[in-house]
Order: C-alpha cells, then structure tokens, then sequence
C-alpha cells in the first residue's frame, strides 16, 4: 500500500513538474491553454491537491491578459475563477491562492478601468490584505499591490510614487523568499524587475 501510494505521488511530482517547464515557456493563448489543459488533467486525477488548480487559473489570467476584446476577457477570467474557487475548497487559508485571487480581480480591473476601478481595486487591496496575512515572506501580493497602485491615478493613492515603494519591497522579498519545493509558485520576480527598470523606480 505504501508502495502504490509513493508510486502514485512521483507520477504527480513527474506530471507538475514537465508542465510547470512548459508553462515557463508559454507565450501564446495557444500554448498557454495546453498547458491549462494538462493542468486540469492533472486536478482531475489529484482531487485533493490545489496546485494544478492554481497553475491552471493562473494560465486563464495570464491568457485572459492577451485577449482584445472585454467579452473575450471576461469569460476566460470566469473560468480562472471557477478553477480558483474549486482549489480554494482545498486549501482556504493559503496566501498563493488567495493572491492569485488579486491577480483575478485586477486583471477585471483591467477589462473596463473607469466602469470597474472604484469596486475592483477595493477587492484587490482586500484580498492582497489577506494575502500577506497569511504569509507575510510571500512576494506576490505586493508585486500585486505595486501594480495596482502604479495604474491608479495619483488623486487615489497611486502613480509612480506610490507604487515605486512597493515594488521595491517585492523585490527584497522576491529576493529573500524561498519557495517550498519544486511545485510551489516562484512566478513575479522577473517582472517586478522589468516594470521597476521601465518605471524608473
């Protein structure tokens, strides 16, 4: 029995960590739903496991953000959040699903700034709130943070100014934070970087 149940937790560890390769080169909405697939594929065999439905929403968000149109954006990004939600039954107090949850509800943000800003920033510093909570050393939730205050107006609290400071300390924590073990979420650093270089921060 012991045996079976190793067995079947080095095909797990096997599965995650070929898709999670091809997830660091997904560049497409093509290439990125592949991978969301396997990841299903994955949940679906490993029911009380919530990283497969993490990495699955978190391809929905990434593919929703290369999307055109607002309808498009929309229902990619709901089925993110039915992926986030089943993962949540999982695992409800987990600062990474709930900072995925962040990066859900900014990126509908996104979708219509001056219809949408006023409700879903407030959900997106709600859960950010959380997430840092649960896990102060976890670096995404202020990565988060940073972009949603470099988007705002400065009127509200963002701009540059606001946001400069919180990207750098995401980049402290990116540099401090050591993830749990191979499966475990590392996404943010090289893009915190980016956009602090681009901003002049």
């Amino acid at each position: 029995m012991f045996t079976l149940q190793a067995n079947n937790g080095d095909k797990y560890e096997k599965a995650m960590k070929a898709n999670l390769s091809k997830l660091k080169t997904a560049k497409t909405k093509a290439e990125l739903l592949a991978v969301a697939n396997q990841f299903e594929r994955i949940g679906n065999a490993e029911s009380n496991k919530w990283l497969p439905g993490y990495y699955a929403a978190y391809c929905y968000i990434r593919m929703a953000r290369l999307e055109k149109e607002a309808t498009s954006k929309d229902q990619v990004l709901d089925k993110a959040a039915a992926l986030l939600e089943k993962a949540n039954k999982i695992d409800s107090k987990n600062s990474e699903l709930v900072t995925l949850g962040a990066y859900l509800t900014l990126t509908r943000l996104s979708v219509d700034p001056m219809v949408r800003g006023r409700e879903y920033s407030g959900r997106t510093f709600a859960k950010i709130g959380k997430a840092k909570a649960l896990n102060p050393a976890n670096p995404r939730p202020y990565f988060i943070e940073a972009i949603l205050k470099m988007n705002m107006p400065p009127a509200f609290g963002g701009g540059k100014e606001a946001a400069c400071p919180v990207f750098k300390k995401a980049a402290k924590k990116f540099e401090a934070f050591k993830p749990g073990n191979g499966l475990m979420p590392d996404w943010g650093k090289e893009t915190n970087a980016a956009i602090m270089k681009q901003g002049g921060c």
